[in-house]
């Protein structure tokens, strides 16, 4: 029997269950779609009950396949959503969605009583965003639904909800409550004192550095069951735990997120209109971030532009970097109508005629790495950072790639291919051995970029 560790890793739209072996190989894996339920005003919700079930008979297969001694399990999944138990332990409240609309009016009274909102948003790491700030909808359940609010025993972040379901012990983490949630105070090591003042603090269970909630018996073996941990700070661990020289992490997708483990200091406001956070390791050091809904634009662009052009939607797959179009481009500024992104200063009067779709799509890139690269500058500060890795969808464009190397030519770039970063930290942080230096290199496909040549 080959041993194993098990991680559920529970995205918005995909769930997907791993077995890792002992040196970290994906011996086993599933995925499944959930459909989604609706809360009491209509609005989409993930289906606790039916994600329940799902997990409950997924690990019941793999205790049952003779092929793999499981020996632990953990759980990485996305933030900012809190279920709420009752005495008896069982949620009396939907898993309310982060997309779901926060009364203006509720926003107003909690900044009139805890605010301003720049300084607040910079003490708790977080920037205003409604329910993305998980400790908001602790506020909105108290002053919306108060008798519901008063029958919670516990609000746990959805990592520690999964974790509880196997060992059966209700904890908080480090990750989940560092995850923009406007709960910890970065500046203090404590939760806000905003927390306390509204008989929030009581809902909330032990947090814990440890990464291990129990050890439970399943059929006659003991496995230990992890506490969870928010999806963003798993994927970072794998590269914490092999490479000794300071580095930034940039995770794209819908979001482009920036990581940087070794700034100093706190947050300040001025950063915080720029797009910065805090989110948290583990043990509750803090990571410095910055955010982009950069892939959200792409996709939006790429759209309007395929339509404009005439061109199949997939057109911008098989496009490489022109270094003659990235010339004639570059002393001219782009000026499209952003759709998720702040506008640009350009006048959209003066939008350029592009000859072709290849022209466009070289233009569209310059301009979003020129947003890419002012976040990578507010995540890094004043860090003495020479590495920059690159991970998801972007990390496969090359237009993308070989911009950012013209913009950072003092920066080393390494583009990294992992399909299941989140679950391998989740992995890792069950396990006590020592990673050698070859890790990412054989889990992650690391290649390292060059600027392209440029003719004069």
């Amino acid at each position: 029997m080959e041993k194993c560790i098990a991680v559920f890793d529970i995205g918005k739209t995909n769930k997907k269950f791993f077995l890792f072996n002992t040196a970290f190989e994906v011996c086993f894996e599933t995925q499944t779609t959930i459909p989604q339920d609706t809360d009491e005003d209509n609005h989409p919700c993930e289906s606790i009950g039916k994600l329940k079930t799902w997990m409950q008979e997924c690990f019941q297969t793999a205790l049952a396949n003779k092929q793999f001694n499981i020996e632990a399990l953990n759980f990485s999944a996305y933030g900012a959503s809190f279920v709420h138990l009752d005495a008896n332990g069982v949620p009396i409240t939907p898993l309310y969605n982060y997309t779901k609309p926060f009364p203006d009016e509720l926003r107003q009274s909690f900044f009139e009583r805890y605010g301003p909102e720049l300084p607040f948003s910079a003490n708790t790491g977080s920037f205003e965003a409604g329910m993305l700030n998980s400790g908001m909808q602790l506020y909105w359940l108290k002053h919306q639904h108060p008798i519901t609010f008063k029958a919670v025993q516990y609000s746990l972040h959805l990592p520690q909800y999964l974790s509880y379901l196997f060992a059966k012990r209700e904890l908080s983490d480090y990750t989940s409550v560092g995850c923009h949630t406007a709960l910890w105070d970065f500046n203090k090591k404590k939760y806000h004192h905003w927390v306390e003042h509204e008989g929030i603090a009581s809902k909330l269970a032990p947090l814990t550095t440890s990464p291990i909630a129990s050890t439970v018996h399943f059929e006659n073996t003991k496995i230990k069951i992890g506490v969870g941990i928010h999806d963003s700070s798993a994927a970072l661990l794998p590269y914490l735990k092999t490479i000794a020289e300071p580095f930034l992490l940039l995770s794209t997708g819908t979001w482009n997120v920036v990581l940087n483990p070794f700034s100093e200091g706190n947050l300040q406001p001025e950063e915080v209109a720029k797009g910065c956070l805090f989110y948290m390791q583990p043990n509750g050091e803090p990571v410095k971030a910055s955010r982009l809904y950069l892939g959200f634009e792409y996709e939006q662009q790429v759209k309007a532009l395929s339509q404009q052009f005439g061109v199949e939607l997939d057109r911008h797959k098989n496009i490489s970097f022109n270094p003659k179009v990235y010339q004639s481009l570059k002393n001219k500024k782009a000026a499209f109508q952003w759709v998720g992104l702040t506008q640009n200063s350009s006048s959209l009067s003066d939008k350029l005629l592009y000859s072709s779709f290849e022209e466009a799509y070289h233009h569209l890139l310059m301009a979003l790495v020129d947003f890419q690269i002012e976040a990578l500058h507010s995540a890094k500060g004043n860090t003495p950072i020479h590495q920059l890795f690159v991970e998801g969808g972007f990390s496969k464009n090359e237009i993308f790639i070989k911009l950012l190397c013209l913009s950072l030519p003092d920066m080393e770039i390494f583009s990294s291919e992992v399909a299941q970063g989140s679950a391998l930290g989740a992995a890792l942080v069950m396990s006590d051995c020592s990673l050698t230096e070859d890790f990412l290199q054989t889990h992650y496909k690391l290649t390292k970029q060059s600027p392209p040549a440029l003719s004069s």
